[in-house]
């Protein structure tokens, strides 16, 4: 497989374990007595395996916790590589919101006329 390749499978990868991490932290802080967790707690935990896997397959290390680790670490990186991306989007969408004309308000016009 070409290097480029391996890094966006790894990115993908680490990004997918994150998240679902995130997901089972979730999970876990909006426990109450009318949640059942167990399937998607269980289903984030096989994703998150199945990422330190993939990831272990493709670096070619041993699948255990030190792919886990690396995993994570990868999706951290490629979750930053995107936030200028993130920030230019955002200012797009902050500056057309700040600065579009607002429509006339007809109770605004009957507070005047009278």
């Amino acid at each position: 497989m070409s290097p480029e390749f391996e890094s966006a499978i790894s990115a993908f990868a680490g990004s997918a374990a994150l998240i679902s991490l995130f997901v089972i932290l979730a999970m876990i802080g909006t426990l109450n007595p009318y949640h059942r967790p167990t399937i998607p707690v269980l289903g984030a935990t096989a994703v998150i395996l199945a990422s330190a896997y993939l990831f272990a397959h493709t670096a070619g290390i041993a699948a255990d916790s030190v792919a886990l680790r690396l995993t994570m670490s990868e999706g951290v990186l490629a979750l930053i590589d995107i936030l200028p991306l993130v920030f230019l989007v955002s200012t797009y969408l902050f500056l057309r919101a700040s600065l579009r004309k607002r429509p006339e308000d007809p109770l605004l016009v009957l507070l005047d006329s009278e």
